[in-house]
């Protein structure tokens, strides 16, 4: 199980990443977005309990991600976010083996076993997200934007200050899932860009 942590405000990360400790401590990444030179930068990935130390940030959004996880790997080479042709992506959730087999072979990445650069990859080559089989809520940048998708299975929750995470806080409320949502921070709106349906959720009361 993973977390996806993102505000503009320091002591908010720290309030909000303590929130999702119960879904893993494994390993972490810290990357800072400026919405007005559309630039991000990754500060830090490591392994273990979560650590702020050593970072400076220059007032942009932050995006933290915790992580237990959902496979044998377990280095630096899969401490989120996945790059990709010039894009990251955060994910919280986990593809069921025959999905990832079927993405291995799609795209030839036979010793890829990762299922966050398996979707990554996926959804860059032009893949539909209708066609991945398990959960997912993630957060992505790409072309210099970010965008906030999940399906039906996992959580993410978002105020009024753009603030995001795995798991509810006050003041939050879940994001509607099947849409790829751009987001707007000027006006500070989710922006609709694409859908997308689930293709398995067993899970209803989750919806």
């Amino acid at each position: 199980m993973c977390a996806i942590v993102g505000s503009f405000d320091v002591d908010k990360v720290k309030e909000l990443v303590d929130l999702n400790a119960y879904r893993g401590q494994h390993s972490y990444s810290i990357a800072e977005y400026f919405p007005s030179t559309k630039e991000i930068k990754l500060h830090k990935r490591a392994l273990g309990k979560f650590d702020l130390s050593g970072v400076e940030f220059n007032g942009g959004y932050i995006i933290c991600h915790t992580q237990a996880p959902t496979t044998d790997a377990r280095g630096l080479d899969n401490v989120h976010p996945s790059e990709f042709s010039d894009s990251y992506l955060w994910h919280n959730g986990i593809i069921k083996d025959r999905c990832v087999k079927q993405l291995q072979e799609t795209w030839k990445l036979k010793d890829v076993a990762w299922d966050t650069k398996l979707i990554h990859v996926d959804n860059k080559m032009g893949g539909s997200l209708s066609d991945i089989d398990g959960t997912f809520s993630c957060l992505m940048f790409d072309k210099g934007e970010l965008f906030l998708f999940r399906n039906k299975i996992s959580p993410m929750f978002i105020d009024s200050d753009f603030n995001i995470s795995s798991t509810k806080f006050e003041g939050a409320k879940k994001t509607d899932p099947e849409w790829v949502y751009a987001m707007d921070f000027k006006n500070y709106e989710l922006v609709e860009t694409a859908a997308f349906i689930t293709k398995e959720n067993p899970y209803f009361f989750l919806q």
